[in-house]
C-alpha cells in the first residue's frame, strides 16, 4: 500500500483571515499567506532577500475551524494543492494561483506556541509489572508486506 502524500507549505498568515460563505453554501476561509525568504552569506549569516505571498485557502468545516483558531501572523503548515483561478478584474482575465489547504496546522517548530492539555487520570494507564511475558509487545508486518511480497 502506497503512503497518502500532499504538497504542505510552510509560512505565515500574512493577512487577516475572512471567512466568506459561496453561493452554494460552502463556507470558504481566505487569507494570504507569506514565506520569508533569506539568502546565505559566506559567513554563515542570513540576509532577508523578501518576501513569497500566495493566497491560502480552506473549503468547507474546516474552514470554520480554522477561522476560530488561527488569527493574522500565525505560524502554520498548510497541506494540500496550488490551484491555478482565473477570474475578472476591472474588466481584465487575472490569472493567481493559491494554495487549496486539505489541512492547517500550528507550526510548533516556532516556540510561541503552548499546548494545554488536562491532565491523564492517573489510572488511564496500567502498569505491569517488568518481569510479565505481556510486558513486552510484538508487532508484525503483515506477510504480503515483508519484503515486498
Amino acid at each position: 500500500m502506497d503512503m497518502r502524500s500532499k504538497t504542505s507549505v510552510a509560512g505565515y498568515l500574512a493577512g487577516t483571515p475572512q471567512l466568506k460563505r459561496l453561493q452554494n453554501g460552502l463556507l470558504l476561509f481566505v487569507t494570504q499567506l507569506g514565506q520569508k525568504q533569506y539568502q546565505r552569506q559566506d559567513d554563515g549569516t542570513f540576509t532577508l532577500t523578501g518576501t513569497a505571498y500566495v493566497g491560502l485557502t480552506v473549503l468547507g468545516t474546516r474552514a470554520e475551524t480554522a477561522f476560530e483558531l488561527f488569527t493574522e501572523g500565525d505560524d502554520v503548515i498548510a497541506l494540500g494543492e496550488f490551484h491555478s483561478r482565473t477570474f475578472e478584474r476591472r474588466g481584465e482575465s487575472v490569472d493567481q494561483i493559491q494554495f487549496r489547504a486539505d489541512k492547517l496546522l500550528f507550526d510548533t517548530s516556532h516556540p510561541r506556541y503552548t499546548v494545554t492539555r488536562s491532565p491523564r487520570p492517573v489510572d488511564a494507564a496500567p502498569t505491569l509489572p517488568a518481569s510479565s511475558p505481556s510486558a513486552a509487545v510484538e508487532f508484525r508486518a503483515p506477510a504480503a508486506m515483508v519484503l515486498g511480497r
